[in-house]
């Protein structure tokens, strides 16, 4: 190497080193304004994170989270509920046929007791008739005479209140049967409505609460993510330090080598030794600023990938799940509303089914009364007959129109008892009817619509939860996606601080190209200068100053000649699946 050679490098190498501090003096500003404006993301980032975390904190209470069990209690116990009044109804509408062939048994029972009246009452005129011819003879048979008049009197009093109670309850019965009877196809299709709607509504629920709870808690890692690439960042800025020391190192080492060059150039020998320790400086050195070089693309890189994590933020789905729970809410209110509706009808229906119950016992009672009453009528017309007859045998042949009156009231006592036998077993059935219909109409006691309405009530308030989860949804939702927006609006003004970056530091290129030329220059003059290092001498005099393990790894890299070191990763991770 020529004396104008070394010349002209020290030259070069004094250049470069103000290039390196006016490098340095530039990039400090530049660095300060990325680290500002990260910290403004970061607190950014923390407020999504915040609003995120209290719509988590809300739709986890146990009033939202209750929601969906309840919708499906409600469900069943509907389900449960039509289906028994759907059972029952079909057996009310049996149990009303069969009374009502019951009842047309006692109307053909009474039919009956209606003649055996009037043929008592034509046996009373037939008497007093007889007694009228006997004369004084006859005055034994006036009370047999009265006795008739007053049991076709009390059979006909009977008889007909009986007729008109049970064309009444016939009626009633009639009415009931024709209403049950259209209530039958309208309940088998209600039932099978609400199992399609409460089954849509179970799945639309269970969608939206999913919904729910897993797109916020979603978003929020999402965010968390990116406040990590975001903290990293700011860690990797704030490390700043340590590159401006490692470029201070080097304009150090650029001084030392500067020394070396001078004191080979004045010394007449040339001694390579001098040179050989510039050699190995100048490789240091040019190891360092690719150091620097990688670690400055290593950090815009974070950055530009952190910014394409923010931008990707996307609040869309959390801001549109509070109207979607509201409107589902909205629908499962409508069904609760038909829930109060099956109420209503249930009500009317329980009424009018109560009402004919109520009727048919007390038919069952006057029935039951006339039949006693029967009883002892028969037990009368039996003892009028013996009387009667006693009385027709003491006069002889004078009371045979006697004596055949009393064989009709014997006629009359039989057919009377056969009838009453006939209306005892009417009776027996119609009770054994109610005590049926007993069992059927409990599916109408208020007790089962008690259990419906507080499903119901029980649902309304976990959809007041879930209302009141929603409302808050969408407020916090609308705050998350204005501070989204804000966040990403930053970011396009820290992507045009990392160019400036960029470009702050793109004179490192040219500055390695020079070096390199230096590096080359003194190889070719002094071929001998790489095989002349004394590297504990070069260790000592270059690692003087070094207060990193970095720039320690980076000069035992150069002098071995292996690759650079790989920096430490200062972010948690850069391939993170966003939200």
């Amino acid at each position: 190497m020529s004396i104008e050679t070394r010349t002209d490098a020290v030259r070069m190498l004094e250049n470069v080193k103000e290039e390196l501090h006016a490098l340095a003096r530039k990039t400090q500003s530049e660095i300060v304004s990325v680290a500002r404006d990260f910290a403004g993301l970061a607190g950014d980032a923390d407020t999504i994170l915040n609003l995120a975390g209290a719509i988590v904190g809300c739709v986890e209470k146990e009033g939202v989270s209750a929601i969906l069990p309840k919708v499906q209690t409600l469900g069943a116990t509907a389900q449960r509920f039509i289906g028994d009044r759907l059972q029952a109804t079909e057996g009310i509408v049996e149990m009303v046929t069969a009374e009502v062939k019951l009842l047309q048994k006692v109307s053909r029972a009474t039919a009956g007791q209606a003649a055996i009246a009037f043929e008592t009452k034509t046996l009373s005129l037939l008497t007093n008739i007889e007694v009228a011819r006997l004369d004084a003879v006859g005055t034994g048979f006036q009370y047999l005479s009265s006795q008739l008049a007053e049991v076709s009197k009390s059979l006909s009093v009977g008889t007909l209140e009986l007729d008109l109670q049970t064309d009444a309850h016939r009626q009633g019965i009639k009415e009931t049967k024709g209403v049950l009877e259209t209530e039958l196809p309208r309940l088998r299709e209600e039932l099978a409505r609400i199992e399609i709607e409460l089954g849509n509504a179970l799945a639309d629920v269970d969608s939206t609460l999913t919904q729910l709870f897993q797109v916020p808690a979603q978003f929020r890692k999402c965010v968390q993510d990116v406040r990590e690439q975001i903290a990293g960042v700011v860690r990797a800025i704030q490390a700043n330090d340590i590159t401006r020391q490692q470029i201070e190192h080097v304009q150090e080492a650029f001084e030392l080598i500067s020394a070396k060059i001078c004191r080979a150039r004045n010394s007449q020998s040339e001694p390579v030794q001098e040179l050989a320790l510039a050699h190995a400086g100048l490789t240091i050195q040019i190891y360092q600023l690719k150091t620097i070089k990688e670690t400055v693309a290593s950090w815009a890189s974070q950055i530009r990938t952190c910014i394409g994590g923010i931008l990707r933020v996307n609040a869309s789905d959390v801001v549109g799940i509070g109207p979607l729970v509201l409107e589902q809410e909205h629908a499962l209110s409508s069904r609760l509303a038909g829930v109060e509706r099956l109420e209503r009808q249930s009500h009317a229906q329980s009424e009018r089914i109560r009402s004919t119950s109520g009727g048919c016992t007390h038919l069952v009672q006057l029935v039951t009364k006339h039949l006693q009453r029967s009883k002892s009528i028969n037990n009368r017309l039996q003892l009028l007959t013996f009387n009667s007859i006693i009385e027709a045998s003491r006069l002889g042949r004078q009371a045979a129109a006697i004596l055949a009156i009393a064989d009709c009231i014997k006629g009359i006592s039989m057919g009377w008892g056969k009838i009453t036998d006939q209306s005892g077993q009417a009776v027996q059935e119609v009770q054994n009817l109610m005590k049926q219909a007993n069992g059927l109409i409990a599916a109408f006691s208020e007790a089962r619509v008690e259990t419906l309405r507080e499903a119901q009530v029980q649902t309304t308030v976990g959809l007041e939860s879930l209302r009141t989860a929603a409302a808050f949804t969408a407020r916090q939702a609308q705050e998350m996606g204005a501070a989204t927006q804000r966040m990403q609006a930053k970011s396009t003004d820290v992507g045009n601080c990392v160019d400036l970056l960029d470009a702050c530091y793109g004179p490192i290129d040219a500055i390695l190209t020079e070096l390199e030329a230096v590096k080359r220059q003194l190889e070719r003059d002094y071929p001998e200068v790489e095989a002349s290092y004394d590297t504990a001498e070069i260790e000592r005099q270059f690692s003087a100053a070094y207060t990193t393990e970095m720039e320690r790894d980076v000069l035992h890299a150069a002098l071995r000649g292996t690759g650079l070191p790989v920096a430490q990763q200062t972010l948690a991770g850069n391939d993170v699946e966003l939200f």
